[in-house]
């Protein structure tokens, strides 16, 4: 075994003793006897000699145990260990950390390289300069294995080996102005070549009245990715009694993602983004800006906040009276422009405390509309391809190009522009963020060329609002108006229109649309509630009459659980009004942790009609993998009443995910069953997993089966050593943590948690180092009758450190061959040291907990004596 791992294994061993004679040095400390003294004052763990009160460390025989390596508190010795980096207290990165012998102190000391300090946000161009040497003088692999200060002026190093963590602290002088939640491009992880099949079949069958009829499904979902290309195609096959089977090519495309352009390209089937322009489905080129490749704290739309301060000052930012930032400042001007967004905002309240305690408040106006970005921040797309419109004979090309960019605080200008067969489109528009709320306005005019029939040319004005009133907690959430004068289409429209022109037909039949209205206001009541009112109508050049829908509600928590209450009209083009009211209730029945939740809800119409259903559902399992569902109904109008009754359950399992159904009533029966899941290949083989998402991981643990992923509730690993986390956040950093629980007593994880920071569409591989070896509590006092003393050290064969010894000269020891001899040292003298010989049963599949062995402990002259004498005369094995 490499001596990298030989440190891992005694990094996580040697506390458990320190902290044992720890606690008996300070049980010790208030009577000092002759044999020790008290503690020093010195932090143990960090160089300083402490010495030991070893009164109740004696041997049989008044000998006392040499304690001596325990002195300077946490030692650790040279070699490569993963540690868990943390920069100015905020976690980094968990990697491999090489540790080199120092001269004078016992302790190795941690190497740390300017890669590492880069890629951790140090500017080492400022420290530097600030040390007075050439910023090219050092390659970046070049490390600081002594005083890192050295390197980064100020900057200080602090390891703890009991929770193997790194601590670096740096200077805010010399750290990188970065946002929050930034992860460096560099830190993208592209991942590995691989491919998956998503499926999700279910066949459902619906019975009454003498009609039997069953319907099967089939929906695929393929992705192979080599490099930074990744193919994807969806599909699904559907049959019905009575019915041809039917296949549906849903979309087939290439992607990858363009860094200096923040931005994904895609070849062939996708949708054009709909910022500017309504969107459409294609089939051609794209690309378009992604907002997911910015920390996380510049993703949608948030102010910059600026002020000025006159000392080292405390900045406060509240948003309807809850802390959104605090952070400290240096004197003069500032700017925070990280903030993260927070919807359609409200206005920010900004206190800048002085070192003196004196205060000062301004406000900064924050409201939100969708077109809105933050200051500086630019998006575009530019998509040429041919709409793709299956009712449609003919379908055009088309090119299309929108772009918006964040100006200032108040100001986003955007626009795009459309070319098509036959048609071409124009936007102008900008969006504000003032005192009085969010603002976007924009018009788009068009021009179309029908067949045989004179051009439509038209405009459309749109205009949207966004605010929330903090006096009175009101959101006016969205807030819509739409006017198209009885010329303009858009991009579908048009095509519809031409394709119906070119055949003969009447392209009065596709609607053309004059005014939208849609508005949404809450009103929040404190511990009274909520109240909402929503409304929209539209209405159209060629048709008369309008579509308006109202619906207002209610909703409050009671002392069991919440209840609702909402009431709605509609009228039709038709003139036909229709009222409808609905009240609904909640109810958990029970406090355990998988106590059922009870929803009941009565919905009645202006026909008469009421309908009244019951519900009960849960989840179970350690994980909640099994959820259930059991409901009636009961219909109540007319001349025909009628009731149904029905079940449903769920299993996530670690491999698929299975469902099935059945329900009854009146006449009719219907029952279901489905499955879901992934199968991913990928470089170690092929693993199943549930259904997976497009960016994934796949775990990597050797001989670990049964742990689980903690990201992934009730995902295990395979017998391979495999499993899948079927959702991760592209261009974030995402922690997987895995839990040894269920895992062989044989195996130990050297680590248990990895992050990555994966490209959209990657599949990443997470290795996590594991040692392999039998386990076994050994129990051997010296050959005659002695104990071992307490806490000596415990070797294998290869110099391996494997633990200690505890009381009754027992030693949990792991990574043990079959059969061997294990090296207990307790002082540096020839007499201080005896073996043990030691054979294991052979495996068994039902065993259950550790190995007990019993042996003894052999006087190293007297063991090489016995060599030939057979070793299960000196060791008796037992399983507990």
């Amino acid at each position: 075994m490499s001596l990298s791992k030989q440190n891992d294994f005694v990094l996580r061993l040697k506390p458990l003793a320190a902290i044992a004679l720890a606690m008996m040095a300070s049980a010790a400390a208030p009577g000092a006897s002759a044999q020790g003294s008290v503690p020093s004052t010195a932090q143990s763990g960090r160089g300083q000699e402490i010495e030991f009160d070893n009164t109740f460390l004696l041997q049989q025989g008044g000998q006392a145990v040499d304690v001596s390596r325990f002195t300077r508190g946490n030692q650790v010795s040279p070699g490569n260990y993963v540690v868990e980096i943390v920069i100015n207290g905020s976690r980094f990165a968990r990697e491999s950390v090489r540790f080199a012998a120092n001269d004078g102190n016992a302790a190795a000391r941690p190497c740390i390289s300017r890669a590492l300090l880069l890629r951790a946000g140090v500017d080492l161009g400022k420290a530097d300069a600030a040390a007075g040497r050439s910023a090219t003088a050092a390659a970046p692999e070049a490390e600081s294995c002594g005083d890192i200060g050295s390197v980064v002026p100020g900057a200080s190093v602090d390891f703890d080996f009991t929770e193997q963590r790194l601590d670096l602290s740096v200077p805010q002088a010399y750290m990188r102005n970065s946002a929050r939640g930034y992860v460096s491009p560099d830190q993208w992880d592209q991942g590995v070549n691989a491919g998956f099949l998503s499926y999700n079949a279910n066949t459902f069958r619906t019975g009454g009245s003498g009609i039997d009829s069953t319907q099967t499904y089939l929906g695929l979902n393929a992705g192979v990715n080599v490099g930074a290309w990744h193919f994807r195609h969806q599909s699904s096959v559907t049959s019905a009694t009575r019915q041809s089977t039917q296949f549906d090519n849903i979309a087939t495309y290439v992607q990858r993602d363009v860094d200096k352009l923040r931005a994904q390209l895609t070849l062939g089937d996708a949708y054009t983004t709909g910022e500017v322009f309504d969107s459409v489905s294609f089939r051609g080129a794209q690309i378009a800006t992604d907002d997911r490749m910015l920390p996380e704290s510049l993703r949608g739309y948030a102010p910059v906040v600026r002020g000025t301060a006159d000392s080292n000052a405390h900045v406060t930012i509240r948003q309807n009276g809850q802390v959104l930032l605090e952070t400290n400042v240096s004197p003069g001007p500032f700017e925070i422009n990280d903030l993260y967004s927070t919807g359609y905002g409200g206005d920010l309240v900004v206190t800048v405390t002085e070192a003196d305690g004196r205060t000062k408040t301004f406000t900064v106006p924050f409201a939100s509309v969708a077109q809105l970005l933050r200051p500086g921040v630019t998006r575009f797309s530019a998509t040429a391809g041919q709409l793709r419109n299956d009712a449609l004979e003919d379908k055009p090309v088309f090119g299309q190009f929108t772009m918006q960019r964040g100006l200032s605080n108040a100001i986003t200008a955007y626009g795009g522009v459309i070319g098509a067969s036959g048609y071409g489109a124009l936007n102008v528009g900008a969006a504000l963020n003032t005192k009085i709320g969010a603002f976007s306005m924009d018009v788009t005019g068009s021009q179309t060329d029908v067949p045989n029939q004179q051009s439509m040319r038209g405009t459309s004005l749109r205009i949207g609002y966004s605010k929330f009133f903090t006096p009175t907690d009101t959101n006016v959430a969205v807030a819509a108006y739409r006017f198209s004068t009885s010329g303009y289409l858009n991009l579908n429209d048009a095509a519809s229109v031409r394709d119906i022109a070119n055949r003969g037909g009447d392209i009065d039949s596709i609607l053309r649309q004059r005014n939208r209205v849609q508005v949404t206001v809450n009103q929040r009541l404190g511990a009274q509630g909520t109240v909402f009112l929503t409304g929209s109508s539209q209405n159209y050049w060629n048709r008369g009459g309008s579509d308006t829908l109202y619906q207002a509600g209610y909703t409050n928590g009671f002392k069991y659980g919440t209840y609702s209450v909402t009431a709605g009209r509609s009228r039709a083009m038709d003139g036909r009004l229709s009222n409808e009211y609905f009240l609904s209730t909640t109810l958990p029945l029970g406090k355990a942790a998988h106590a059922p939740m009870l929803t009941t809800n009565v919905s009645h119409n202006s026909n008469g009609g009421t309908n009244t259903q019951a519900n009960v559902s849960g989840s179970l399992g350690e994980f909640n993998q099994f959820s259930y569902n059991g409901y009636g109904t009961y219909n109540a109008g007319g001349s025909n009443n009628t009731g149904t009754a029905g079940v449903s359950g769920t299993y996530r399992a670690p491999y698929a995910s299975i469902n099935a159904s059945a329900s009854g009533g009146s006449g009719t029966h219907q029952m279901s069953a489905g499955v879901a899941g992934s199968i991913v290949a990928h470089p170690g083989g092929v693993t199943f997993s549930q259904t997976v998402g497009d960016t994934f991981a796949v775990v990597q643990a050797p001989a670990a089966k049964g742990a689980n992923v903690a990201n992934a509730p009730g995902t295990k690993v395979d017998s391979r050593g495999y499993a899948v986390v079927p959702f991760l956040s592209p261009y974030s950093m995402n922690v997987v943590d895995i839990d040894p629980k269920g895992t062989s007593t044989d195996v130990e994880f050297k680590s248990t948690s990895a992050q990555v920071a994966p490209r959209a569409g990657s599949v990443v591989m997470l290795k996590y180092e594991t040692v392999s070896g039998r386990a076994a509590l050994v129990r051997a006092p010296k050959l005659g009758g002695g104990a071992l003393p307490f806490g000596a050290s415990v070797e294998d064969e290869q110099g391996r450190s494997i633990g200690v010894v505890g009381q009754d000269s027992r030693i949990f020891a792991r990574g043990l061959e079959d059969s061997g001899v294990l090296s207990v040292k307790w002082g540096d003298g020839p007499t201080e040291l005896c073996r043990i010989k030691y054979t294991l049963p052979a495996k068994s599949e039902k065993a259950m907990g550790y190995l007990s062995v019993e042996s003894q402990c052999v006087a190293g002259a007297l063991l090489e004596a016995k060599t030939g004498t057979d070793a299960s005369a000196l060791a008796a094995t037992k399983t507990n």
